[in-house]
């Protein structure tokens, strides 16, 4: 969650979710796959302190269940640099350019 800033976190569902818990856990699905993460930058456009980021990101292994996941997207994120130089998510959309209904 130190990555977060008075963050924006967009369900797959398309909700809004700005509740620093529920952003937690909505994250912690994800870990706990206990598989690694790939993301490659697609764009990366700056102006000052804040960042547009495009992301191409996936997640792919065996779980701990012994079935395969397989779970990717093109993120589509906000950050803003802090006063001390690291940079850290408003918005995260992780489903970003996926079609889907408003919540």
């Amino acid at each position: 969650m130190t990555l977060y800033e008075g963050a924006v976190l967009i369900a797959d569902d398309g909700r809004t979710v700005t509740d620093r818990a529920e952003i937690a856990a909505e994250l912690e699905r994800d870990l706990s796959l206990g598989l690694p993460l790939e993301a490659k930058a697609r764009h990366v456009f700056v102006a000052g302190d804040i960042a547009e980021i495009v992301v191409d990101w996936s997640i792919d292994g065996t779980g701990s269940d012994g079935k395969h996941v397989h779970v990717e997207g093109t993120a589509s994120d906000v950050a803003r640099r802090g006063a001390d130089g690291r940079w850290r998510y408003l918005i995260d959309n992780r489903l970003g350019t996926a079609v889907r209904q408003p919540a």
